[in-house]
């Protein structure tokens, strides 16, 4: 029921406005509503509450990718690696504003960094399959997606890997 927790999330806020994590779950609800200025407002009234709340940053970063504001996720993302630059997942979120930007080089080397401190990160592994992709190399695309599913089967990323494995295995017959 979102409507409800929407309400019961906005009731918390009017008892305390500075309860960083009640914005950041009103603004997931809202986000998943389609209400992305509202979902906006709230993770920066979260991030202003509590300026070193990753996970409010890392959302905002990710809303306003998903808004084609890649500037300014690349700001809030480079303003969290200053502060935490051993965040993986914010370096994965700066290597995929970066891609979705155009900027492949720049995105490649931030999941190779990644990659250098956690071989495992399906996150980085799914980006470099698909930056492998964009150059042609479908074989090198497909193992990195298949070491994605092979690690976290259930998880968002590997349903994307499953989804461009299927894409490059048409494309590689093709080519």
């Amino acid at each position: 029921d979102f409507e409800s927790a929407i309400e019961s999330y906005r009731h918390a806020l009017m008892l305390d406005p500075d309860f960083a994590v009640v914005r950041y779950q009103l603004a997931t609800i809202l986000e998943m509503k389609g209400f992305n200025a509202d979902a906006e407002r709230e993770l920066a009234a979260a991030l202003d509450s509590v300026p070193t709340y990753t996970e409010a940053a890392l959302s905002l970063a990710a809303l306003r990718r998903r808004l084609r504001r890649h500037a300014e996720s690349l700001v809030l993302l480079v303003e969290l690696l200053q502060r935490d630059p051993y965040n993986l997942d914010a370096l994965t979120s700066l290597g995929e504003t970066l891609f979705d930007s155009g900027r492949r080089g720049d995105a490649s080397v931030a999941f190779a960094r990644v990659l250098r401190f956690d071989p495992e990160h399906v996150g980085a592994l799914y980006f470099e399959g698909v930056l492998a992709a964009d150059q042609h190399r479908y074989r090198e695309a497909i193992e990195r997606w298949r070491r994605v599913v092979d690690l976290e089967p259930a998880s968002e990323y590997a349903r994307r890997a499953r989804r461009d494995s299927r894409t490059a295995v048409d494309l590689q017959r093709i080519f």
